[in-house]
């Protein structure tokens, strides 16, 4: 009983976090220019390329400082280098879950608008999508089962065939259907 309070909380908690990302999400894209962006965004990943301690180290710093910067890193890893992007994405679910759960929404989102007209960078997004959740679902972490709740629960809003699909892989890697439910912003 006091779990599942404790759960529902966090959730509330995750659910409040990525409504309110988005607005100072905007206010750093105010504060940089696309090229001090994109020359960023192509450093971190260069680092995880030459040095996967280094891109993370890199990224975590660039998920402080401009979280909506450290989703498009995500994104643009996980079509480039999908087994450094689950173990990203593993890591930032405990050090920043908003940033994690973005990053998530986000390769989801590509995922859905490549997955008629370039079916293999869909493939491949859609397995980053699933290893990192069943990761983040097996690492045991009360934060990690809140990334996992919030992102099935998107996309269970914005693509319900996937919803169900990373709904039933986490569900499969040992995520409480019940911590679903209660994460979920509307309860059945």
């Amino acid at each position: 009983m006091i779990a599942r309070r404790i759960y529902g909380i966090m959730a509330c908690f995750l659910i409040f976090a990525l409504f309110t990302l988005p607005l100072s999400i905007t206010a750093s894209l105010a504060q940089d220019s696309p090229e001090a962006a994109e020359e960023r965004i192509e450093e971190v990943i260069a680092a995880f390329a030459s040095d996967p301690e280094l891109g993370m180290e890199l990224l975590k710093e660039l998920a402080e400082e401009d979280p909506e910067l450290a989703v498009l890193v995500l994104t643009q890893l996980a079509a480039e280098m999908p087994e450094k992007a689950v173990m990203a994405i593993v890591s930032l679910a405990e050090i920043n879950p908003n940033v994690a759960a973005e990053g998530l929404v986000a390769i989801g989102k590509v995922y859905t608008e490549l997955a008629e007209a370039q079916p293999k960078l869909a493939a491949t997004l859609k397995a980053v999508l699933s290893q990192s959740i069943t990761s983040i679902v097996e690492s045991g972490t009360g934060r990690g089962a809140g990334v996992a709740a919030v992102v099935v629960n998107s996309y269970k809003q914005s693509n319900p065939e996937l919803g169900e699909t990373i709904e039933e892989e986490a569900v499969a890697a040992g995520l409480e259907r019940s911590y679903l439910l209660a994460a979920s912003p509307i309860m059945p």
